[in-house]
């Protein structure tokens, strides 16, 4: 097992799979994929697309709309030679995009993707908001923004984004866009809400499904593999071990963690590949290994249809080119500068200094 240098055996034993990409593991699980649910799934998600794509495209405007670090934007900025206006502005563009994106997709696949499974299953036993998080939410209406804010705070459901029910258990899923999304922020109100609220979710559970006699809580990331993680889901763990959890059985169950009270609830983290299996199948995440490329094959087709359906290209093209205008007026006068600047610095280095310069604006640029 090789050595992660966190001192944890714990953590040490979570980091140690390795996922290796094999040709005829691909080819194997590829038969498995179904065909009627890739395409139903690329329609659901070109649908999606085609409405909350053109949006972000089309709310930024000025060049404070694209504003970034601007530490790391010189730095980019130099490393790069962006020192064009037009290839500035394509990178500012996609950059922010990319960001964007990078935020909404989990709110598109809690959206668009998730209640399409567990696989075999009644429609009515499918991935879905806890009612019991709906209800909080709708017990809200008319407050005022601070009534809301302390409610939020009190919130039992505020960290659980899906639940299913399987047999006699219950799964509730925490989703985490990727491998690196988890600040130490979000560690301790995790820790905090599984430690404060597990037997309350139990026992409402219990209430709205009366079959229910255990409870699965899983930290779920939509992609990167157990050694690329930032460590922070398995701090969560960690953390849990001091707050009623014990491992339930490190050797044939690694990083499943047993409530001691009860025993009827587990925590664990599911990443990547194996989120989805989880997804798939919660009770038995093994059998359904291949439901990443049903996903990742229904997005690629819903991104060709959703390009069509609202010619993105001509959006994404017309957004940049206003956006190299702009930035081709960002030129400070020379005369209107200090001697020592406009003797010593470039054009090319004030078309910098100045596009850096718009992130401490709002209006005006």
């Amino acid at each position: 097992m090789p050595h992660s240098g966190t001192a944890n055996p714990l953590f040490d034993l979570l980091k140690s799979q390795i996922r290796r990409y094999e040709p005829g593991e691909v080819m194997r699980l590829f038969a498995l994929v179904a065909k009627e649910r890739v395409n139903a799934l690329a329609d659901v998600l070109a649908r999606y697309i085609s409405t909350n794509l053109p949006e972000a495209i089309a709310k930024r405007n000025g060049v404070s709309d694209y504003r970034t670090n601007p530490y790391v934007l010189l730095t980019c900025a130099s490393v790069m030679k962006l020192a064009d206006p037009a290839r500035f502005a394509d990178f500012l563009f996609n950059n922010k995009l990319y960001m964007g994106l990078e935020t909404s997709f989990g709110k598109s696949i809690e959206a668009a993707i998730l209640g399409f499974y567990p696989l075999d299953c009644e429609q009515s036993a499918k991935w879905a908001d806890p009612p019991e998080k709906v209800a909080e939410a709708q017990s809200l209406v008319g407050l005022s923004r601070e009534q809301k804010a302390k409610r939020r705070r009190q919130s039992v459901w505020r960290e659980i984004d899906k639940s299913c029910v399987v047999g006699k258990r219950r799964y509730l899923i925490s989703v985490k866009s990727g491998p690196n999304c988890i600040n130490d922020t979000q560690v301790q109100a995790m820790t905090d809400a599984i430690t404060t609220n597990h037997a309350k979710w139990l026992e409402q559970s219990k209430r709205t499904y009366p079959q229910v006699d255990g409870l699965d809580i899983i930290i779920g990331l939509t992609y990167g593999t157990e050694r690329t993680t930032n460590n922070k889901e398995n701090q969560i763990l960690a953390k849990l071990m001091g707050t009623g959890f014990a491992e339930e059985d490190r050797r044939r169950f690694p990083g499943v963690l047993i409530a001691r009270k009860g025993r009827v609830t587990r925590v664990y983290r599911q990443v990547g590949r194996g989120f989805w299996a989880s997804i798939g199948c919660p009770s038995q995440p093994i059998e359904s290994q291949f439901v990443f490329l049903e996903v990742l094959l229904a997005l690629a087709k819903a991104l060709n249809l959703a390009a069509r359906q609202a010619d993105l290209e001509t959006r994404i093209n017309l957004k940049i080119q206003a956006l190299s205008t702009a930035l081709s007026g960002l030129m400070f006068p020379r005369k209107g500068l200090p001697t020592w600047v406009s003797g010593s610095f470039s054009d090319t280095e004030l078309f910098w200094f100045a596009t850096a310069l718009t992130a401490f604006y709002d209006e005006g640029i």
